[in-house]
């Protein structure tokens, strides 16, 4: 049994054994030709009932969960009843059998099953708590007082002297405000980590959400020229068995064809890694047999919305979203809060110490003050220090901001520079295309040797090629201008900043 328990034990069987024990004690000091004072056992009885009002908390063993976390991680499924729950209470709901799934939705997902966010709001909850702990106030002393003469008057044969007395500190405004301050600039601090780690996710899915529609192009594009190589090789053959054609150009084919096949087998796996990228970012288990069909990004309409803001709207948005700038606030607040806690410590905290004494039969009533006094160089060095740290952090924070516009402005500089880069890739492609059906019909009507119509189709596929990876860079730069407005594009037009 633990001090704590004991002493909560004894103080509930105070009202039952404390008379008797008083009773025993009178006899053997009356056997000792001593008269017991009851204001001793007064004395007593009101230490520990004020002693039994603290209410002490019992220590309670918790498991942190190790054991059971294989399991728990193995389990998660996309159809799990607690998930649809949180899908639920954030207005979305959970696709059914083959329909397809939004990139918000999958976002949410990630947020639900993401760890960094549980260790975010633990460290929110510390933070909660340890307010609670900085605005309580200072524990009442409780003495019992309890003094032996050795010397006595005869008028007075009682040795002893009996007493209690309190001590508390008078509440201090300025302290109290500058406390408040402090620890609500504490929990705010600790909130935007909680917002930050569910940001970080949502950048970690819409980089691997991106990386995995690219894969999954490039191996459709790879497919596709495999099978035209295996046309032309086809063809190529039967013109060599006719004598049309040399068997040289026969193996400069198959090598091609080789060359393709070994491109399309890259392409493949590195889609699988995709897969297993984006079913990471998701924090689902790599063995699940769950894999969600997902809704591609309509990127032209975001683009539109995004690039038609001009660069002061984009500028406000940022300034309103941004997490680190929102970061550099609170931190510029809470060494403010510090600041004015040091102000107010400059003045001492004035005590109360009231107290009774029971003195051979004389009662007296005590009434003390306490002051300490601490050394003004000591007070000065502790404001010097915070007012000091309230400078860096105001200087942090102007150039947190300084930071933000000029990252918006290369990301805004960039996602227009790679916007107008597709529109000509996409006007080459275009003229390619043209080009390509230009060829074909030609064949058909006899005037143009067939391999010709193989060579176009391959500058065709070049192209489509260089336009699915314009299109990547042109999603790359769309993805960092949200990250840098931290505000998803599609909500810009919606709600307004976030």
């Amino acid at each position: 049994m633990t001090q704590g328990k004991l002493l909560h034990y004894l103080i509930h069987l105070l009202p039952i054994v404390l008379p008797r024990l008083s009773l025993r004690f009178q006899s053997a000091m009356r056997q000792m030709q001593l008269r017991y004072p009851k204001k001793l056992s007064g004395c007593l009885a009101l230490a520990l009932i004020l002693v039994g009002c603290s209410s002490p908390l019992p220590y309670v063993k918790r498991s942190s969960g190790q054991e059971n976390a294989r399991s728990t991680f193995t389990a998660r499924r996309l159809d799990s009843e607690a998930l649809k729950d949180f899908l639920n209470s954030a207005g979305k709901t959970l696709p059914i059998q083959d329909q397809a799934w939004d990139f918000e939705t999958l976002a949410l997902v990630s947020t639900f099953f993401n760890p960094d966010m549980a260790v975010s709001e633990a460290h929110w909850r510390e933070a909660i708590s340890s307010s609670g702990v900085l605005l309580s106030p200072k524990a009442l002393q409780l003495d019992v007082l309890a003094d032996h003469h050795s010397l006595t008057e005869p008028a007075r044969p009682q040795p002893w002297t009996w007493g209690i007395g309190f001590e508390f500190v008078l509440p201090d405004a300025d302290r109290r405000a500058a406390k408040t301050q402090l620890a609500t600039e504490q929990v705010a601090l600790a909130r935007l980590g909680v917002v930050s780690s569910g940001w970080r996710g949502r950048l970690v899915l819409r980089t691997a959400w991106i990386a995995y529609f690219a894969a999954q192009s490039r191996e459709r594009l790879a497919e596709q020229q495999l099978e035209t190589l295996r046309t032309q090789l086809s063809f190529i053959s039967r013109r060599v068995e006719a004598g049309l054609q040399g068997r040289g150009d026969l193996q400069v084919a198959q090598n091609l064809l080789k060359l393709s096949e070994n491109e399309c087998a890259e392409a493949h796996r590195a889609f699988v890694s995709q897969q297993a990228q984006l079913r990471a970012s998701l924090h689902l288990p790599p063995d699940t047999d769950q894999f969600p069909h997902l809704k591609a990004l309509d990127w032209e309409a975001m683009s539109v919305q995004a690039l038609a803001l001009s660069l002061e709207k984009m500028q406000e948005l940022a300034l309103n979203n941004r997490l680190d700038l929102k970061e550099a606030e609170v931190r510029y607040a809470l060494a403010d809060a510090k600041l004015r806690l040091e102000i107010a410590q400059q003045y001492p905290e004035i005590s109360v110490r009231p107290g009774y004494e029971w003195d051979q039969g004389d009662h007296r009533i005590r009434l003390g003050l306490g002051l300490p006094i601490t050394l003004p160089a000591a007070h000065k060095a502790a404001v010097d220090t915070a007012s000091a740290e309230r400078d860096t952090q105001g200087q942090a924070l102007l150039a947190t901001q300084e930071l933000v516009l000029q990252e918006l402005a290369r990301a805004h500089l960039d996602c227009t520079a790679a916007r107008d880069r597709l529109k000509d890739i996409r006007l080459a492609q275009q003229w390619s295309e043209r080009a390509l059906d230009q060829v074909k019909l030609g064949i058909r009507l006899g005037e143009v040797d067939p391999l010709q119509g193989f060579e176009s189709e391959q500058k065709a596929m070049n192209a489509q090629s260089q336009t699915l990876e314009a299109e990547l860079v042109y999603q790359k730069s769309l993805a960092h201008l949200e990250d840098v407005l931290q505000q998803p594009l599609s909500t810009i037009f919606v709600r307004g900043p976030q």
